[in-house]
């Protein structure tokens, strides 16, 4: 009867960890847009533009992938809102490199960071 008791005990230990596990992973799905400069990453009615390449140690969390592909991941922007800066990153085999987003109406740049591309200096 104990090891009948301790095997169900590990059992739904498991479960319980299972499920946790998957709601802890849980990342948003978000889409492209394209305006003819650029390509966007649309999210929860935002649109972000690419901003300039950041390191990846800038990256925070994971919080979502884009078009449903596994390897076009997106992160927080340590230490900003989400509201405003996010971090798109392609995991491939070839480059390694992150490009800040900002949010299409975002005026205020941190940390001195500069744009090369035009659309971010109208």
């Amino acid at each position: 009867m104990k090891k009948s008791r301790h095997v169900i005990s590990i059992c739904l230990l498991m479960v319980i960890l299972f499920i946790c596990s998957q709601s802890d992973n849980k990342s948003e799905n978000m889409t492209t847009g394209d305006n003819n400069d650029y390509v966007l990453i649309v999210w929860e009615g935002r649109s972000y533009v690419p901003f300039c390449v950041i390191d990846n140690s800038e990256r925070g969390a994971q919080i979502g992938v884009v078009n449903g592909d596994k390897n076009d991941q997106v992160f927080e922007y340590k230490k900003h809102s989400t509201y405003n800066w996010i971090i798109s990153f392609y995991k491939s085999g070839e480059m390694d490199n992150s490009m800040l987003i900002k949010e299409i109406d975002v005026t205020k740049i941190p940390n001195n960071l500069r744009s090369e591309y035009e659309w971010n200096n109208k």
